[in-house]
């Protein structure tokens, strides 16, 4: 199952409030957090890899305070004051990883958009490389940062349950699924709007489709749980 969030659950999850897709270990904590999309019109080309494994994150413009027009000018390895811009502190971190400066890959929690003010926990990741270059599709220079599942004994089972889960449902189909259940509960009579989860109808490790919206549907915690012991 996966929980379906709002943008006031992530501030509660993370004791701030999120205003910016890259947060550079925000209240002194030990991780970082992006905010991403994958939508249409969204306004910078994240994505992931035809294989899933990959999370190509990209970097955050000039502050719009800054420049008229800020997708007309090379994203910012520094602030105007001269410090370090949060790309350029993600890339610093990326580059002291791969030059073995750092032992640990920089560790970054993910959340991902689905549509208005509904999000859910893409799962823990770390940052292993970065690529700052001249772009033909964007007609400038634009960050990439590379960003691979965080396994090991950090990572829980839980946890890495929660990334495969969510890599196998497209955002696309969720979003669907979600504007065809009315942002409710679809078990019969139920219609709860809150502690929602996307489920598949046929369990993904028994054959369902992760692919097909007519396989996922929303259920809340209680019937999501509820099904979940029915299934042997």
């Amino acid at each position: 199952m996966q929980l379906i969030l709002t943008h006031y659950d992530i501030s509660k999850i993370e004791g701030m409030s999120l205003q910016r897709g890259m947060n550079f270990r925000p209240n002194g904590k030990n991780y970082s957090i992006f905010l991403m999309s994958v939508r249409d019109g969204s306004p910078y080309n994240d994505m992931f890899e035809v294989d899933g494994k990959r999370l190509i994150y990209e970097g955050e413009n000039v502050s719009a305070t800054e420049k008229v027009d800020p997708k007309n000018f090379d994203q910012p390895l520094f602030t105007k004051t001269g410090n370090l811009s949060n790309n350029g502190k993600f890339y610093q971190a990326a580059e002291d990883y791969k030059l073995s400066r750092r032992q640990n890959a920089e560790k970054i929690r993910v959340y991902e958009k689905i549509t208005n003010n509904v999000w859910y926990d893409k799962g823990w990741f770390q940052l292993v490389d970065a690529e700052y270059k001249y772009s033909d599709l964007e007609k400038r220079k634009v960050f990439k940062f590379i960003l691979l599942p965080l396994e090991g004994p950090q990572t829980s089972k839980e946890e890495s349950e929660q990334f495969e889960f969510s890599r196998r449902i497209p955002t696309e189909v969720k979003r669907i699924v979600w504007e065809r259940d009315d942002a409710k509960c679809s078990h019969d009579g139920c219609g709860n709007k809150v502690n929602l989860h996307f489920d598949h109808i046929i369990p993904w490790s028994k054959g369902g489709s992760s692919t097909d919206p007519k396989n996922i549907q929303i259920l809340c915690g209680k019937h999501n749980l509820s099904k979940s012991a029915k299934i042997i």
